[in-house]
């Protein structure tokens, strides 16, 4: 078995692909795994095959707490309590697909989540790839959301996103 197929170096890559983003590469990544494990369970839902969509929607919804438990409400403003309310949203549309074994509301999930993905991909382009009007309207969003507060001192472990 060769070093790239083996799950202990795709683990270890992904560990330190997290560890050396910054806060807000990894909401982006964050988004990618919610919506790969969406993916995984609309697949699921589609073979009949309720564990293995129930585990994928568990990983998920794992995945938008994380998200909504980074929030900070207090800096964030009207933007943090709309994310807020987006993802309480995402997951109460998440249990019930899962319940009713339906795949329309986890797509609706899916399709929101892959909107606001593109959103934080464009926040975490280089500022010479971005023109510089359009670099300070990104940052002030990342800043309205509370992504100030998730900045950590070096000492502080990579993985938090609260400081």
């Amino acid at each position: 078995m060769s070093a790239s197929s083996s799950p202990n170096a795709v683990a270890a890559y992904q560990v330190s692909n997290v560890a050396l983003a910054d806060p807000a590469q990894v909401i982006v990544l964050l988004y990618d795994g919610a919506i790969y494990r969406i993916g995984q369970a609309l697949q699921e839902i589609e073979k009949q095959n309720t564990l293995a969509s129930g585990i994928a929607i568990y990983r998920a919804l794992a995945i938008i707490g994380e998200l909504r438990n980074s929030l900070n409400l207090e800096v964030g403003g009207e933007i943090a309590m709309n994310l807020d309310r987006l993802y309480l949203y995402m997951h109460e549309e998440l249990v019930k697909g899962h319940l009713a074994r339906r795949t329309e509301p986890l797509e609706r999930v899916r399709k929101l989540l892959m909107d606001l993905n593109e959103a934080w991909k464009q926040v975490t382009q280089p500022a010479k790839q971005v023109p510089a009007s359009e670099n300070n309207v990104a940052s002030s969003v990342a800043m309205g959301a509370g992504i100030r507060s998730y900045s950590q001192p070096e000492s502080a472990p990579r993985l938090a996103l609260r400081a």
